[in-house]
């Protein structure tokens, strides 16, 4: 067989990539229903629409008035940091909900003493819906024993076996038999996810926490929903920086053990995505249908999905990567969370 010149192997080779690289990508993507940078979307009804909070400074805030329209931001929802909490560094992926006629805030917020991303986590409430909410308390709501804060309500002890000394994130509220619980995740390697009791007001720990399970991988940012048959978490698995992260979901007839939980994956990269994380789910206004917000990673200003090499810092920022957010709606085939089609602007 003849030999092909190395440049025409070149010329191919170029043509290929340009063909199915990232603008081809983006053709078949999905769009953002917020195209700014709004990372780890927790979203809740507020009248005939939505509010929706972000990882960032202070916890950015945006609104839509209804299902189908357009999002707009809204400010900090926070009014200040909790006393026990420093500046150096964003407030992570927070949760949202209606309690006892208050809007209740939970967030991850750093901390002195583990790490340049230690976090613990601390609750807020106000009247609005999108902004004004104060940090309730001088102490964490949650927060390892072993940080230089006021002892939290919920400390996650020192002695568990297996985990490292790291913080806690991803704060989400669930209604377990008419009573607000909190899932949160511990830290850094092995993932464990806990649920801790709270007070009816949701603003205090009714009991300590217990351990749901753990992964010797990432697995962040939980969303448990129940279902006719038990209970269903959504979580996000692997790195967030790369493309390669994404939305699985595991399955449990009972809340608290998950040694036999069936699980699979949600959203990935085959849907023309990179990185589609950070989800939360909530009901349609005056509806028991869900919807998925979620972030993806974006470049170069555009809704273009970036290469898969944005897990480097430099190609990150050269690009001009951000997170914006998607929807989707949400839908079960045999009691399993599948994704019905997505939503653009």
């Amino acid at each position: 067989m003849p030999s092909i010149p190395r440049v025409v192997t070149a010329v191919v080779v170029a043509l290929a990539v340009a063909l199915i690289g990232t603008p081809a990508l983006a053709e078949r993507a999905p769009r953002p229903v917020l195209d700014t940078n709004f990372a780890d979307p927790a979203v809740t009804v507020r009248g005939d629409g939505f509010v929706g909070f972000s990882t960032g400074s202070l916890v950015p805030s945006s609104h839509s008035d209804r299902p189908g329209a357009s999002w707009q931001r809204a400010g900090s929802a926070l009014v200040r940091l909790p006393s026990w909490a420093h500046a150096d560094g964003d407030v992570w992926a927070s949760d949202i909900a209606r309690v006892q006629g208050w809007w209740v805030l939970y967030f991850a917020a750093p901390v002195r003493g583990i790490g340049e991303y230690g976090r613990c986590i601390g609750v807020a409430r106000s009247r609005s819906a999108v902004t004004g909410f104060r940090p309730v308390g001088g102490q964490p709501l949650v927060c390892p024993s072993y940080v230089s804060t006021p002892p939290a309500e919920d400390q996650v002890p020192i002695t568990l076996p297996g985990l490292p000394r790291a913080g806690v994130i991803d704060p989400s509220l669930v209604v377990v038999e008419g009573r607000p619980h909190l899932a949160y995740k511990t830290d850094r390697l092995p993932s464990s996810i806990r649920l801790l009791p709270l007070s009816a007001s949701g603003l205090h720990a009714a009991a300590p926490s217990v351990e749901l399970f753990r992964h010797d991988g990432v697995l962040e940012n939980p969303v448990l929903i129940e279902r006719p048959a038990g209970w269903v978490v959504l979580l996000s698995q692997g790195d967030f920086t790369r493309c390669s992260y994404r939305t699985v979901w595991r399955r449990s007839t009972d809340l608290l053990d998950w040694s036999a939980a069936t699980s699979g994956v949600l959203l990935d990269q085959s849907s023309g995505l990179c990185g589609p994380g950070g989800a939360d789910v909530t009901p349609l206004p005056r509806s028991r249908r869900l919807r998925l917000y979620f972030h993806a990673w974006t470049c170069h200003g555009r809704s273009t999905p970036c290469d898969p090499d944005i897990h480097r810092d430099r190609v990150r920022r050269r690009s001009q990567a951000i997170r914006p957010m998607y929807a989707a709606e949400l839908d079960w085939v045999d009691g399993v969370p599948v994704v019905a089609s997505f939503l653009s602007r």
